[in-house]
């Protein structure tokens, strides 16, 4: 302890809320912002000037990695051999934004990058189908880039609206991916679907008229 500074006791308000400091809330969003925060933070310890300091922080940061990382990773082992029930829970939680970001984070999720973008895939295609229709296609899966193609789409909403959300599906299964390229979805190919509703009714009228 340093001379001159005497422990204090902590008042309630600088005590985490249930231990967790509102973490209960955090969104796949918010995650990603911690970790490039966290990037910050070690970059900032580095160019600390003073040998000791930066040791020390740098030691602090390491350490609260590796217990975090050992943490996590035995959950994984004690689901994986709880059963199907410890399985099928790992499977959601694999599944979930957030939990998935610290999965990938310390190198223990359980699927692979490619299972990971085809299920997310899978389950964006489920949802395409109800409000109109489309298919997406996996061109290629690596750590620098996933690609997709993106066939005629015609649903509520817009081009760029629809890529948003590819790509936020995209990068809550895969976090560690450093692009996302999607093909075939521009203006001409995005079909809304108020613009196909009088087309129908048009050839409603025309069949009944016959």
């Amino acid at each position: 302890m340093r001379q001159g500074h005497e422990p204090r006791e902590l008042n309630e308000s600088e005590l985490p809320m249930n231990g967790m400091n509102g973490v209960n809330s955090m969104n796949s969003g918010e995650f990603q912002e911690r970790t490039g925060r966290i990037e910050q933070l070690v970059q900032r310890a580095n160019e600390l000037a003073d040998e000791n300091s930066r040791a020390t922080a740098l030691e602090l940061l390491e350490s609260l990695m590796d217990l975090n990382g050992a943490v996590t990773a035995r959950i994984v082992e004690l689901l994986s051999d709880s059963g199907e029930a410890g399985r099928n829970l790992l499977g959601k939680l694999g599944n979930d934004p957030l939990v998935c970001g610290s999965l990938v984070l310390y190198g223990v999720h359980p699927l692979s990058l490619e299972q990971r973008v085809a299920g997310a895939i899978e389950r964006f295609q489920a949802q395409l189908r109800k409000i109109g229709g489309g298919e997406i296609t996996v061109i290629g899966v690596t750590e620098a880039q996933i690609r997709v193609k993106v066939s005629t789409v015609t649903a509520n909403g817009s081009a760029s609206t629809l890529k948003q959300k590819i790509e936020q599906a995209l990068l809550e299964a895969a976090p560690e991916v450093a692009e996302i390229a999607i093909d075939g979805l521009s203006s001409a190919d995005f079909v809304p679907l108020h613009m196909i509703h009088p087309a129908q009714q048009e050839k409603r009228y025309e069949e009944s008229a016959a």
